[in-house]
Parts: C-alpha cells; structure tokens; sequence
C-alpha cells in the first residue's frame, strides 16, 4: 500500500521551520510546501508535509512543541505586564505626591501603568463607654465608613490632580489607577507587591529637619529591607524636571564580589533612561594600595566589555555621609543606587537607622535593589 503525503498543519514561515526541525529531530520526515513560504508575515501559508505512516507520532510532537509554546509565551506576557507596572504607596502628603512625579515620569518612559496604593487604617475602637451594644455597633461601623469615605475622597483628588498633570505635560503611554486597602501599612504594600508584582516600587520621605518619628524609618525603610522588588525611595525636596534631566546614577560600591552582577542588574534596570552609570567608593580607612587595584580591576572589566558609560571612581571622606554628599554635589547625580547584598560599609546602608540618616541626608532619590 502507498504511503500518502499529507499535510500536518500550515504555520507561518518562521515557525514552519521551528516544528520541521523537531520533527526530523525525532526521526520523522517532512518538508515545507506553499509558494508563500518566503512571506513570513502570512499566518497560515506554509504547509508542512509528512508521510501519512508518522501523522500520530507528528501530531504529538506538534501538541508538545505548542504547549511548550504556549507556556514561553505566557511567561514572556507576564514578565512584560511586570516590567510595566510601578507601585506608589500614598497617604497624601506632599513627599508622597512628589514620589508620584517621579513614578509617572518613569512610567511614561516604559509605557508602564501606576498603581496608587493607599492602606487606611481602622483603629481598635475603646467600647467601655458603650452602654448599649447596638448603639456601640452603629458607631463603629459609622466610624470605620467615614475613614473609608475620606481615605475615597482622598484617593479621586489625588487622580484628578496626576491626570491633570500628565495632560498638562503630553503624557501619552502611562496610565494611572489606585486602590485603597485597610490595615497596617507595612504588611499591606508587601502584600501588594506580591500580588500586583511591579517592576519598582517608588516610596517618598520626608528629609532632614521634619519630625523623626513621622520620617522614612518605619514604613519606607520596612519595605526596602523587606521586599524583593526595586524600591525608588524619593525625598521630598527632590525635584523632578522630566526624566531627561536624570542622566547621571551613581553606584556606591565596596569592591566585593557581587559588584559585577549587581552593575550588570543596575545597567538592565536604568537601560532605557540612557543615564551614566558612576561606580563609586568612599575610603573611609587607609587602605589606599588594595582599593586601587580594585579600582582598576573593575574599570579592565567594563572597558573589555566595551561599557564607556560606566565611570569608577574612588573618593576619600572619613565619613561616609559626607563623602557620598560631596560626590553628588560635584558630579551632578540624579540618583544614588545602593544594593542589599553588601558587606563591610556598606552593610551599613542596610541598617535602620544609617539608611535613614543616608536618606534624610541626600536630597535626590535612592534606588535600593537586589543583585
């Protein structure tokens, strides 16, 4: 009996070709057919031909290939819906305001969506002065839906005035949306971060001078030691002119081994602002020999890669705050990036309260990510 050649399926060009070599990969022969096989923009065109003997074997393969199809591409959507999403946590304030610039900037630039975080709290209300259970019920409920309602109305101002600004300035790729959640605030936004799993955070803090208690260590600070996502903490003295004018980051390094992979992470993550990346180390102790070998090793390493935006420098303060205060002054930085996976002094960015004199000292915006 003859065996027949059928079609198995008709697919674009490119992919034609993906299945025909898993096919014969497999033992089973096959061959293109279609005089529009030269036009890969045809969705269904090209005709893959097999011998009738193999179809059962073929059609499994090619089951298999558009599951393992199917899965890379909806893993590639959501790394792309992650990379465009940007979460704000608000509570009305001007720094917080201000952190909002700055996200909707960034936004605009990765065409990402802005989510608007407000966590309300309903506090644990005292009942011992309730004589009657069902007034003591009318009260709280009425107590807790006025926090609700304002935190609301609180919330739609703060869109109407950020849709106005992104009108007033021709934003046309983000957009903006908000949500309002009851509870602790620390909590809530890790949660947030897990289930809305953006790309950055952007926190704002008071700076220097305003009440310590009320500044960035609880909140900002938790989420930044907490957290696995890339936490833009924003000063409210910082101001933002338009992503243009953030050309310069600098890097605060300590010569260990996870510079290279924490550079390389920060170069992924800045990569479609074009901003120059300044790799720098403050030398707080008399070690001078071995930082400039170090120095020099890190510098080889970027010029073999062929990085020329990538400057290493090293600066000499005995105390830190001050060296990294000068370095931002003289070399006009826009941002100051610090990773967790440190060690020596830099272990101290990470602790509470040298973050948030770090913080309360730089008047432009920290960006805290994982390498």
């Amino acid at each position: 009996m003859e065996n027949k050649i059928i079609t198995l399926s008709e697919e674009t060009y490119s992919r034609a070709q993906l299945i025909k070599g898993r096919l014969e990969a497999n033992g089973i022969t096959c061959f293109l057919s279609n005089v529009n096989a030269i036009r890969s923009d045809i969705p269904q065109g090209v005709k893959i031909m097999i011998n009738e003997s193999d179809a059962d074997e073929a059609k499994k393969i090619l089951e298999q290939i558009k599951k393992d199809f199917g899965q890379e591409k909806e893993e590639t959507i959501k790394k792309l819906r992650t990379v465009r999403r940007i979460l704000v946590p608000v509570d009305f304030s001007e720094h917080a305001k201000n952190a909002c610039l700055y996200a909707l900037g960034i936004a605009e630039v990765l065409k990402a969506e802005v989510r608007l975080l407000h966590i309300y709290y309903s506090p644990t209300i005292d009942t011992t002065h309730y004589s009657e259970a069902y007034n003591m019920h009318i009260n709280v409920e009425k107590y807790i839906h006025d926090i609700y309602k304002n935190a609301r109305y609180d919330m739609n101002k703060l869109h109407t005035e950020l849709r106005k600004y992104m009108r007033n300035n021709g934003f046309k790729h983000a957009t903006i949306d908000s949500r309002l959640l009851n509870g602790g605030p620390e909590a809530a936004i890790l949660d947030e971060c897990k289930e809305y799993d953006p790309a950055l955070v952007v926190m704002g803090y008071r700076g220097k001078g305003e009440d310590e208690n009320i500044a960035l260590g609880s909140v900002t600070s938790h989420v930044i030691r907490k957290t696995k996502r890339p936490v833009l903490a924003v000063p409210e003295k910082a101001i933002f002119k338009g992503v243009s004018d953030m050309n310069n980051i600098a890097y605060a390094t300590n010569f260990d081994n996870y510079d290279f992979n924490a550079i390389m992470e920060l170069m992924n993550l800045v990569k479609p602002f074009h901003m120059k990346i300044h790799c720098i180390h403050v030398k707080t102790e008399q070690d001078e020999y071995w930082d400039e070998i170090k120095l020099k090793g890190l510098k080889e390493y970027f010029a073999e890669q062929g990085l020329p935006y990538i400057e290493c420098k090293t600066i000499k303060n005995k105390d830190l705050i001050t060296g990294l205060q000068e370095f931002v002054k003289d070399h006009n930085i826009h941002i100051m990036a610090i990773t967790h996976r440190k060690r020596n002094f830099l272990s101290q960015l990470i602790n509470p309260g040298m973050t948030q004199e770090i913080l309360q000292n730089l008047d432009i915006p920290i960006l805290v990510f994982h390498s």
